[in-house]
């Protein structure tokens, strides 16, 4: 960049920028190509501030920091992204995203090169480091997108995406069903880069997987957030290393266009390794030609040959300069930084939408099952008078509770025929256990207290073992694990509203929504036994939306008051964050916002862009020089023909002026 007049970038290394969006955050990365490596010169972490619906504006901020610290300016750009962003179909980013992508690409004038998943350079690294191929579960975990990939001698073996939960292990759990039964998992997990990845990886550690699922206890390993970059970054070296395309395939017209690199044509190898490995090929797109003209058939001589000859040249220009020759150039003005906070009211639409959900979880309740024990006792009575015992009497013995199971009358005690002792009533009687257990099998001759009654003169001993307890513990359905699946269904359904808008003109308010579910349907009901249990319900999602363009009017007039004379807000330079939302009584969408934005000096843009068309590069900057409140400026010229790479374009609209501030 030029900062300020009259600099210069001496440096020859070729740059480029790598571009990680995640969902909530990115990593702006500026590489340089330095005999033959690609090296980092310097990175950056950005929050989104309002989602993906900022995001050209944010990755710009980050981008001018970066391009102002090293001096330099980059063009070409590789996007890395989790594969929860990819059509498994189609193997394109998916359109939602592609298109903030490709206003982004478009805004910024940015040269794009492709995509690289990092799932795959999660396995291109591994598999470089520990000099084997990859036999493993990779666990790639976003904010609110899990994507599961079982890896096997090197290939992906099965590969599932799905939304988050709280919970970790069912989450896996329903990434791994389809593949569950059908084959034994690695015993190794491998999880990378997540804010709560070491959460995650004790709850897997400590969690006891099925015998179908594992044949051991898994290995848990984590790998950073800079492994992970390290290896996107190895991939895409191993892109740029890759042979030149010859003179055929350069004119080769491709039948498909895809956005990124397009998998399994063989173009060159992304590794050294003794085993084929799948290739990758960069997707070259041809937008235009020259038209070849073939003079071999002509003999002309002469001023024919003169006039055709400079009819030619004539021609290739005028093409050349309508198609070819263009330019990007930057120009920055005096800046008012404004930071504040507003409310506004807006209209709103409210729409819906309805969805299919089918949730399984692992219940929690338990529940013991079993048989009492059973068996017959003698029971004494050494009163003098004859004692009937009711049904249901309780006796104790061991400190074990048992009851009659019917009525039983005792005759009295009486004397020996030689009066030297009393001898006792007896009468037999069934007796069983209150409790199921195998502790109520007690064996022969114990001794047990009838009620509250003296024992001295009431007891009963059983001559024969009791038998036949029984008990073992259950899995069942708590009303908790019901709650669970609820919980989890209004999740996914609100992560649903989370995704960018496809509309340009609206925009969905993420926290002012309503999810109702309906026809629930659990496979098992509260106490019911079962290991799992499953919930398919439909969800109803009541969302409201606003216009952009309005709300931006609305935002510019509000602040018009606090900028400096002869200042304005481009829209284009607009930031603001809604941090809370309501329908007021006038039944309107009343906003709290907190704006960010940055106002420049007003400009003739019209003026300007006559002055300069066909202006070498010291016109230009004579002239740019000569604007009082021009800070700097930044030209970027694509020209094929080399004498013309010093001088701008002959046609306005091939010069694309930007209005920025230092």
């Amino acid at each position: 960049m030029k900062f300020p007049f009259f600099s210069k970038n001496s440096g020859k290394e070729e740059s480029f920028l790598g571009l990680f969006l995640k969902e909530e955050e990115g990593i702006a990365i500026i590489m340089a190509r330095q005999q033959g490596k690609i090296v980092i010169k310097e990175r950056e972490k950005f929050q989104y501030t309002n989602g993906w619906e900022n995001l050209t504006e944010d990755v710009d901020e980050t981008l001018f920091k970066l391009e102002k610290e090293l001096n330099t300016q980059v063009v070409k750009t590789i996007f890395f992204v989790y594969s929860h962003l990819v059509d498994d179909r189609t193997s394109d980013i998916k359109k939602p995203y592609l298109s903030k992508i490709k206003e982004l690409v478009k805004n910024l004038e940015l040269e794009v090169l492709g995509y690289i998943e990092c799932f795959e350079a999660v396995s291109f690294y591994l598999e470089k480091k520990e000099e084997v191929l990859l036999t493993a579960v990779l666990l790639e975990l976003d904010k609110s997108q899990l994507s599961v990939f079982v890896y096997k001698g090197g290939k992906v073996s099965y590969r599932k995406v799905l939304a988050r939960t709280d919970n970790i292990i069912n989450d896996f759990l329903s990434g791994i069903e389809g593949i569950k039964g059908r084959a034994m998992l690695p015993s190794r997990m491998i999880l990378y880069d997540s804010n709560d990845i070491d959460e995650a990886a004790t709850k897997i550690v400590s969690h006891r997987f099925g015998e179908d699922y594992f044949i051991q206890i898994p290995k848990i390993d984590i790998l950073k957030e800079e492994e992970v970059i390290e290896g996107l970054i190895n991939v895409f070296e191993g892109q740029i290393k890759s042979k030149e395309p010859t003179a055929s395939e350069e004119n080769e017209i491709p039948t498909k266009e895809s956005f990124g690199f397009v998998m399994g044509e063989d173009v060159t190898e992304v590794n050294d390794m003794k085993e084929e490995k799948p290739k990758k090929r960069l997707k070259i797109a041809v937008f235009s030609k020259l038209p070849v003209i073939n003079l071999s058939k002509f003999s002309l001589k002469g001023k024919t040959a003169a006039i055709l000859g400079a009819v030619i040249i004539g021609l290739s220009l005028g093409l050349n300069e309508y198609f070819f020759h263009r330019a990007q150039l930057t120009i920055y003005l005096p800046s008012q930084t404004i930071k504040k906070t507003i409310e506004e009211t807006i209209n709103y639409k409210v729409a819906s939408l309805s969805a299919d959900f089918t949730e399984t979880t692992t219940t929690t309740g338990k529940k013991e099952i079993g048989d009492k024990a059973k068996g017959s006792v003698n029971i004494h009575n050494f009163d003098d008078n004859e004692k009937i015992f009711s049904k249901g009497t309780t006796l104790e013995a061991a400190g074990l509770q048992f009851i009659l199971d019917g009525d039983v009358k005792v005759a009295s005690s009486t004397l020996a025929a030689d009066g030297s002792a009393k001898l006792p009533g007896k009468s037999a009687g069934s007796i069983t256990a209150v409790n199921i257990g195998t502790e109520s099998n007690l064996s022969k001759n114990q001794r047990f207290k009838i009620g509250n009654l003296v024992t001295s003169d009431f007891f009963a001993i059983n001559e024969s073992p009791l038998s036949g307890g029984t008990k073992k513990e259950i899995r069942t359905v708590a009303k908790v694990d019901q709650d669970k699946l609820e919980k989890s269904i209004l999740d996914k359904a609100k992560n649903q509203m989370k995704t960018p808008s496809s509309s340009k003109e609206e925009a969905i308010i993420p926290d002012l929504f309503e999810i109702v579910l309906t026809a629930r349907k659990f496979s098992k009901e509260v106490s019911e036994e079962g290991d799992s249990l499953t919930l398919n319900t439909k969800a109803k999602t009541t969302y409201f939306s606003y216009n952009k363009a309005n709300l931006n009017k609305k935002i510019l007039n509000g602040l018009k008051k606090d900028l400096k004379q002869g200042y304005q807000v481009e829209e284009s330079n607009l930031n603001f964050k809604i941090t809370n939302t309501e329908i007021n009584d006038d039944n309107l969408l009343s906003l709290k916002l907190d704006v960010n934005s940055r106002a420049v000096r007003e400009f003739n843009q019209e003026d300007i862009s006559e002055k300069i068309v066909g202006k070498s590069k010291s016109q230009l900057e004579l002239i740019l020089k000569s604007g009082s409140d021009i800070q700097g400026y930044d030209v970027v010229i694509n020209e094929p023909l080399p004498f013309l790479k010093n001088f701008l374009p002959f046609l306005k609209k091939n010069i694309f002026l930007k209005i920025s501030s230092l």
